[in-house]
């Protein structure tokens, strides 16, 4: 069974809502799960649990900003302030 990790996936400015939800049926058409929505002036994305495949297949997709709409794809970790 494929390991599965926490990402976000940020969209670029501008992406249409179709092509985020899109994006978030794939996800789970893959094995992974939606955790988190992000819709703000800021930042416009999910928060997941993505197969190592399938994650690799969305960065691989959005590295020097070929994806359409995809900003970006990173691995998501816990921040922490002081």
């Amino acid at each position: 069974m494929a390991e599965h990790k926490p990402y976000m996936v940020i969209f670029k400015d501008g992406c249409p809502p179709s092509a985020i939800e899109e994006q978030k049926a794939k996800v789970q058409q893959a094995g992974g799960t939606i955790k988190q929505t992000f819709d703000s002036s800021i930042m416009k994305g999910f928060a997941a649990t993505l197969p190592d495949s399938f994650a690799q297949e969305l960065t691989t997709a959005s590295v020097g900003g070929k994806h359409e709409h995809i900003e970006y794809v990173e691995p998501d970790s816990e921040v922490k302030t002081l």
